[in-house]
């Protein structure tokens, strides 16, 4: 037959007895034990917190800010107890370190003293981040302390969420005061826009007035009518010098070629009259002669007669156009000094011109006329005073210096020639009576001597007279031209003055009436200007308050502020006794797994009781020791070599590493003797199911991995008499250093089990010295 066939034989050894049958039903659900109760306790330990038990301590002093009060320590209290999050608990500070020490609580989150005033902060020169003081316990549970880590994270980012509505509702709150602000310069913006319109429709009637300010503003001054009347008398005046002084050229013209005729015939009067008296003086010497010779001189006496007649009548024509001279003279200089002053009067009524001209606003058209003006006295004007000065100088020298010598040597002149006529006439009668006369022709003869010699001296005169008499008639010709050529310019300015001054006459009455207008416009301009100047400080007010309200701060404080909004809170983590690493933190509940799996396989191994003893008639207890020993070395190689590997393999540093052996070494024993006690009162068998089915009920209540709080309710009950949960519980303090009283605790509950288990198996053992059909044939082996 196939060997498989023999299945059924294994099997059916099972279905004699209870205890097999058992057996069966708890080899199907042992992996269903397993699998079922560890996913049970641990589906939502995440859902289970508000179990977990955790002291709040509130320190907040509160603070002020803007007048109103901030409590947000106590908002933040009461919003974590009435959250349910964890098992919040409100203590002292004291009480709160105390229980995080003993196990009371998993860890304390302390609010401190400043906490409403960091809170406030961001809104000064001096943002601090709000802190939040969590104090850690890993003796208590490590993963109490993970879980709690990822609590105070939620709890911080609820803390900031909320101060972070608070800061944005105060900057909110800025914005809104500078928007009230704002929209009050606004509405004074509106004021200021309504009198800029204002303004501008009063600019607009102001430009308007302007421009007929400046079509009439040459009428401006006060003496705008006098100034239209002297420049008609100055265009009158400058005529009737432009007239006299062509007058002026012409007299002048024909001055200088009568001075000129007058030069020539002076000079040949004056060779006649040097002839003359040398022909006196050879008339005297031969005197004696003439008387011999008077007969045969009467044909040249009288020639000599009609010399002297002719030579008479020159003098007295030459001493007429003299005296003519001397008078055209005296008259050129008495209208030269008249045209002169009336030079001299235009020039100053022009200057006067210019002056009122150039107190008008600068840019009006009557800038253009005041140019003119300044070019006519340059070019007309002052020429035309300097030149009429000049030929009155001119005029009146040559009345006193040129024609008076004249008109004496030309008077001398004809005396002398009156005598010489009657002398020769005397001669021409007395030619017969020649030699009665002749004394009286050595008298004539001395006489006419003396009478050439004075002709020639005034001939002398007159010709130095006439000279003079040249050279002012043609300065005075010269003068003449330039006075009638500025006379013309003076008479074309004249003309062009009295047009402009009509002109500036007609306009002043636009000037008044665009002044009317400016006046208006300006009245309508300065209502405006007040609205403008109301609406303009009430904008400068307002957007000063508005920018009061907005903070000014340095880039520095921007980014301090920008820091602390970004991050408000920081939780500032402590730990009392802390585990250096996930491997450490969990550590206690592997070594409580190690030790019994190890105490497991012990037993599978080595006899709970050994036999031999028994039938040997010991005693229960050296029965139970007989078994007992053997297991307790092996433990203690077990103990030796894991923490072996875990101080020098692992590098794991436990605060107290020798105790921590003792301790382990205890839980093994523990373990071993409650393990021999399943199988001794049990049976070899069913002790190891029983457990088997133990070590499953520890790994999952006693708190090794989450707290025991976030377990349900089976679990939670289970926890206070499961061994690991003591042996979990004292390996955290040996560890991490946090030495209490449930140490203590812990040891002496592995030291009763262990009692109690030796005790037991040793009571259960003194009975079963006696050996029964059931104990020879038992109905489960393993």
């Amino acid at each position: 037959m196939f060997a498989f066939l023999s299945s059924g034989t294994e099997l059916s050894r099972f279905k004699r007895g209870k205890l097999p049958k058992i057996a069966v039903a708890v080899m199907l659900f042992i992996p269903l034990i397993y699998g079922a109760l560890y996913l049970w306790a641990f589906e939502a330990p995440d859902q289970h917190m508000d179990n977990l038990p955790v002291a709040l301590v509130n320190q907040d002093t509160g603070a002020v800010n803007d007048g109103t009060e901030i409590k947000a320590g106590d908002e933040l209290a009461t919003k974590l107890l009435d959250g349910m999050d964890l098992k919040w608990e409100q203590t002292d500070a004291d009480t709160a370190a105390k229980g995080v020490e003993d196990g009371k609580y998993y860890f304390a989150m302390t609010i401190p003293k400043d906490f409403s005033a960091s809170a406030v902060s961001v809104g000064t020169d001096t943002p601090v981040q709000t802190t939040l003081d969590v104090q850690f316990n890993d003796a208590n549970s490590f993963l109490s302390s993970v879980l709690g880590k990822q609590a105070m994270a939620q709890v911080r980012d609820a803390v900031s969420e909320q101060l972070g509505q608070q800061t944005s509702s105060a900057l909110l709150v800025g914005l809104h005061d500078a928007g009230d602000g704002l929209r009050a310069a606004a509405d004074g913006s509106a004021q200021v826009t309504e009198g800029i319109d204002s303004a501008k429709s009063g600019a607009g009637k102001l430009v308007v007035g302007m421009q007929d300010l400046a079509a009439g503003s040459i009428t401006l001054k006060d003496g705008a009518y006098q100034l239209a009347d002297g420049a008609t008398s100055l265009s009158t005046g400058v005529d009737t010098l432009a007239s006299g002084a062509a007058t002026l050229n012409d007299g002048a013209s024909s001055l200088s070629t009568g001075a000129g005729s007058l030069a020539s015939g002076v000079a040949e009067l004056n060779t006649g009259a040097t002839s003359l008296a040398a022909g006196s003086s050879t008339l005297a010497a031969g005197s004696s002669e003439l008387a011999t010779a008077l007969a045969s001189s009467i044909p040249n006496a009288q020639k000599l007669d009609k010399g002297a007649a002719s030579l008479s009548a020159s003098a007295g024509t030459l001493s007429g156009s003299a005296a003519t001279i001397s008078g055209s003279a005296s008259k050129l200089a008495t209208s030269a000094d008249t045209v002169a002053a009336g030079a001299s009067q235009a020039s100053a009524q022009l200057a006067a011109l210019i002056e009122s001209t150039e107190n008008l606003p600068a840019g009006t058209p009557a800038s253009a006329l005041l140019d003119s003006l300044k070019q006519l006295q340059q070019q007309a004007a002052s020429p035309l005073a300097a030149g009429a000065g000049q030929l009155a100088a001119g005029a009146h020298q040559l009345s006193t210096e040129g024609t008076t010598p004249l008109a004496d040597g030309a008077v001398k002149l004809a005396a002398g020639a009156g005598e010489v006529s009657t002398g020769v006439s005397q001669l021409a009668a007395g030619a017969n009576t020649a030699a009665d006369g002749a004394g009286k022709l050595s008298t004539g003869a001395a006489a006419l001597n003396a009478g050439a010699a004075t002709l020639a001296q005034g001939t002398q005169s007159a010709a130095t007279g006439s000279a003079g008499v040249a050279a002012g008639a043609a300065q005075l010709s010269g003068g003449a031209a330039q006075l009638s050529t500025g006379a013309n310019s003076a008479k074309e300015g004249a003309a062009a003055l009295a047009t402009g001054a009509g002109t500036l006459s007609g306009g002043s009455s636009d000037l008044a009436d665009g002044t009317g207008k400016l006046l208006d416009g300006g009245s309508e301009l300065s209502k405006g200007a007040d609205k403008l100047a109301v609406g303009s400080h009430e904008l400068t007010t307002k957007l000063s308050d508005g920018g009061t309200a907005v903070p000014n701060d340095s880039t520095e404080l921007l980014d301090q502020k920008s820091q602390v909004m970004a991050a408000p809170v920081a939780v500032n983590q402590q730990w009392s006794h802390e585990s250096k690493s996930f491997g450490e933190g969990f550590a206690p509940f592997f070594i409580a797994l190690a030790t019994f799996v190890g105490a497991l396989i012990s037993w599978l191994l080595l006899r709970a009781m050994p036999t031999r003893a028994l039938a040997a008639g010991a005693s229960g207890l050296r029965t139970v020791m007989t078994g007992l020993l053997p297991a307790l070395a092996i433990g203690l190689g077990q103990v030796v070599i894991m923490m072996g590997v875990l101080l020098w393999g692992l590098d794991m540093q436990p605060a107290y590493p020798l105790a921590m052996a003792a301790f382990i070494y205890l839980t093994t024993v523990a373990f071993l003797a409650l393990q021999q006690m399943f199988i001794i009162v049990l049976g070899t068998a069913a002790g190891r199911v029983l457990s088997l089915v133990l070590l499953m009920l520890q790994l999952s209540s006693s708190g090794g991995t989450y707290p025991v709080e976030t377990t349900p309710g089976f679990f939670q009950a289970l926890h206070p008499y499961m061994p690991a949960s003591y042996v979990v519980s004292g390996l955290r303090e040996l560890m991490t250093g946090g030495i209490d009283s449930r140490l203590w605790a812990s040891v002496a509950f592995l030291a009763l089990l262990a009692i109690a288990s030796v005790a037991v198996s040793a009571f259960s053992a003194a009975r079963q010295r006696v050996f029964s059909i059931k104990r020879l044939h038992p109905e489960l082996e393993m």
